[in-house]
């Protein structure tokens, strides 16, 4: 209780050794002890074992000592003189123990103030660790406690996206039987207003038969010659006389049923557009809601190192692979939503980081390293960089990527004319022609022409059209042709032509777009059963990758195509709307927003790290099947996909691809 210093209980080795206040000369061998307490202006000192001689030393009190402190992390050692202050006996016998209270009379007051801050720091070291690991649980516990929060929240978003999804769809698909019912009628009353009016004219041919005075000279002649001939003539005259009437008669009364039909079905159609317009007060939030969220799924999935975004969750044979074509499309995402920063992530990594082969750029590369994962060089996913460079270019008002676009488009004219047709083939070691990579190419060259007013371009893309017309024009049967001496069925070929050339060139080459889109949905349209995350099974109506009956594996909903078709949709209702065909427009519209409230059922919470809880879409409602088209599709009908995802984006902002805003 006589100490004049803070108990600190820091312990650190003493050396020490009484010495003569008067001589300053030693009076005793060096000893060793520890520290029991540190103050600013002295020490308590542990020492064992003190020799005899020593303790009566220590008992008189007017030795000073010589000490050596070893604090820790401290060089060179503490040198100081200190005058005994006080002393206790704490233990008896052997070895004993004393406690010595010391009073520093020579120190360097560096020396003093570094003792006491070690003492302190060594004294708070615990309960900062503590605090800092009390923050750091806390911040763990608030981070996974904010993600498991919200990613709850995503599941309940996403669940009543689907709900609401389903109920929108119903109710657009019963608009549409009952516009389809109602034309069906309408051409029924027509016809049978058409027939009514031929029976008409017939009895009254019949009627004019029986009472012109020829006609009764005749039957008098016919009676005197052939009384039984005269009297069937008659007979039959009436006979169809009567037929005709009845005929008249039924289609009457079935016209007055159709008209009467026509009045219920427009009752019904008013009540359930009435029941739609409720519905999407509470629907188009959290459609707008899910939409940022697939967004945010994009970006999370964006490497900080690389720039690309890896293309699939679910398939461990692709992890952190980034293909390129979905490269293109995250990156139109992001400048569609005006995230910059984020577009000119992905297009640095082609133009500055991308490794190049054939003069191009692979089809795939590793996300996280940006080295190459998949060798081979298409045509097509070269060209989707270069939209996606011009639509930056575009959007931004910013030249820096525009070298990128340019850079491809020579290659690809390159490529061009390597073939007598001027067709682009699949790629530098590939002999195949692929509809999809020309129209592609005749989008990227239309655009660069915009940008730059080169008149190559303009060239490269009427080559381009040229080639198209004569080889992927199937005008028999009203559809696009999978390539050059490939009539294979390819969902994307349609929805592409439509989006690539638009509706009024198609008209001007010889094609009918509404008979591509009719084609679409009469060969490639399918409804499939799809398990949702929580095991309910729904019912899914979207488009497959082509002729589904062609396939073992059945019918397959791609949502990426279906997205593609959606898109499609949108630009002939654009399209018709601008030529004030308003019927067709609204009917295209419908299609529209029936096919994207049925891929929205098909919204999932992504389960994986990057994903963070984050809505986004499935690749197709199958894993791992054959396609029809030379490639298997990824696994992961529960995992996300960044086409899949993106499309559907574009598809809710009608965004084409293909043509420069």
């Amino acid at each position: 209780e006589r100490r004049k210093y803070i108990r600190l209980n820091v312990i650190f080795p003493v050396e020490f050794q009484f010495i003569d206040p008067e001589t300053s000369g030693s009076i005793s061998e060096i000893k060793q002890g520890f520290t029991r307490d540190v103050g600013k202006a002295g020490i308590c000192l542990e020492v064992n074992n003190l020799e005899d001689g020593l303790e009566q030393v220590l008992k008189e009190g007017r030795a000073r000592l010589d000490l050596r402190l070893h604090v820790p992390l401290a060089r060179p050692e503490t040198k100081a003189i200190a005058k005994i202050a006080w002393h206790e006996k704490i233990k008896s016998g052997y070895p004993n123990k004393y406690l010595i209270g010391l009073s520093f009379l020579q120190i360097d007051p560096k020396d003093s103030k570094r003792i006491y801050f070690h003492a302190t720091r060594v004294i708070l070291t615990p309960a900062i660790i503590a605090i800092f690991f009390f923050f750091l649980i806390s911040g763990l516990a608030y981070y996974y406690s904010a993600g498991f929060k919200s990613r709850v929240e995503n599941i309940k978003l996403v669940e009543e996206l689907s709900r609401l999804s389903t109920k929108k769809a119903d109710l657009e698909k019963k608009i549409m039987e009952f516009d389809k019912e109602h034309k069906e009628i309408g051409d029924k009353i027509v016809l049978n207003e058409d027939k009514i009016e031929k029976y008409k004219a017939r009895i009254k041919d019949l009627e004019k038969f029986a009472t012109d005075s020829s006609t009764k000279d005749k039957l008098i002649a016919y009676l005197k010659e052939d009384k039984e001939k005269t009297k069937t003539v008659m007979k039959h005259v009436l006979y169809q006389r009567a037929r005709f009437d009845r005929k008249v008669g039924n289609l009457n009364k079935e016209n007055m049923y159709l008209k009467n039909r026509v009045s219920r079905l427009s009752g019904q159609r008013v009540s359930t557009e009435d029941s739609l317009k409720d519905l999407l007060s509470s629907f188009n939030p959290i459609e707008e809601k899910n939409i940022s969220s697939m967004f945010q799924w994009i970006k999370n999935h964006q490497s900080k190192r690389t720039g690309l975004v890896t293309s699939f969750e679910g398939d461990k044979d692709l992890e952190e692979w980034g293909f390129t074509y979905d490269q293109s499309l995250a990156c139109q995402c992001f400048t569609l939503m005006r995230e910059q920063d984020n577009a000119k992530a992905i297009l640095d990594f082609y133009k500055n980081k991308a490794e190049r082969l054939e003069g191009a750029f692979a089809n795939a590369y590793d996300s996280n390293t940006g080295k190459i994962v998949e060798y081979s060089v298409h045509s097509g996913p070269n060209v989707w960089i270069g939209i996606a460079a011009a639509q930056y270019t575009r959007k931004f008002k910013d030249e820096e990527y525009l070298s990128i676009a340019e850079d491809i488009a020579g290659w690809l004219i390159t490529l061009q004319k390597q073939d007598k047709e001027f067709g682009l083939k699949g790629g530098p070691k590939f002999e195949w022609f692929s509809t999809e990579h020309n129209l592609d190419a005749y989008a990227l060259f239309g655009m660069l022409y915009k940008l730059t007013e080169e008149e190559s371009y303009l060239e490269a893309q009427y080559r381009a059209l040229e080639w198209l017309k004569k080889n992927s024009f199937n005008r028999l049967e009203g559809r696009m042709n999978r390539g050059k001496g490939d009539a294979t069925i390819a969902t994307d070929t349609f929805a592409w032509a439509i989006a690539a050339l638009g509706p009024g060139l198609l008209k001007e080459s010889g094609m009918n777009p509404d008979q591509i889109m009719d084609f679409a949905e009469t060969n490639c349209l399918v409804t499939v059963d799809y398990i949702r995350q929580d095991g309910e099974t729904v019912k899914v109506t979207g488009f497959d990758f082509g002729k589904y009956e062609h396939m073992a594996r059945g019918g397959i909903i791609s949502t990426e195509w279906t997205n593609q078709m959606i898109v499609s949709f949108r630009i002939m209702a654009d399209f018709y709307k601008q030529n004030s065909e308003f019927n067709k427009t609204g009917y295209y519209n419908k299609k529209a927003d029936f096919y994207l409230s049925e891929i929205e059922k098909m919204a999932i919470v992504s389960p994986s790290r990057l994903g963070q809880g984050q809505g986004c879409l499935p690749y197709a409602t199958q894993d791992d099947v054959d396609t029809g088209h030379g490639w298997r599709i990824a696994h992961g009908t529960r995992t996300g996909s960044t086409a899949g995802t993106a499309y559907t984006i574009f598809a809710k902002y009608n965004y084409n691809p293909l043509v420069l805003d």
